[in-house]
């Protein structure tokens, strides 16, 4: 073989190192731009997992006072089959807390919350029941919102 062949080869061989380099660093950048795009949504995922687990037992939907009025005149009729009387109101909690008394609640109430106006740190709020009386709770003891809340006695 005459040297001009062997450099011809060589340089042959060289172009076809260099191309399949490339070819290889691009398929690195895609790769890394994929797992970057991966990593975007693994995080908003558990972005969202977390905020799932912080609102555990919270049924959170917006309680307009037109609401409240529609269930405490439409919802006795429709639901008497099936609970004994309740009705719906709201409170304002004092340091983290409300007590409201009436002869309608039951020790097996069941009492959807929500926040209609927040007020100082709001925390997550949770409530108790017993004959004649709702106590609502929030994690915070500075918590001042209003809340509405609807009460159905099941029978």
């Amino acid at each position: 073989m005459k040297p001009d062949d062997l450099q011809t080869q060589i340089d042959t061989l060289n172009e076809s190192l260099d191309e399949m380099s490339n070819s290889l660093q691009d398929i690195a950048d895609n790769n890394e731009s994929n797992l970057s795009s991966q990593d975007d949504i693994n995080n908003d995922f558990e972005t969202r997992i977390t905020d799932v687990e912080q609102n555990s037992g919270q049924l959170t939907f917006p309680l307009t006072q037109d609401t409240i009025d529609l269930i405490t005149e439409q919802a006795p009729a429709i639901l008497s089959n099936y609970y004994n009387q309740g009705y719906a109101g709201s409170a304002t909690l004092v340091a983290g807390t409300k007590t409201i008394t009436n002869s309608l609640i039951t020790a097996n109430a069941i009492v959807f919350l929500t926040v209609s106006t927040p007020g100082g740190t709001q925390g997550f709020l949770s409530y108790a029941v017993s004959a004649g009386q709702l106590i609502i709770t929030s994690t915070s003891a500075t918590d001042t919102s209003t809340v509405n809340y609807i009460i159905i006695n099941p029978k």
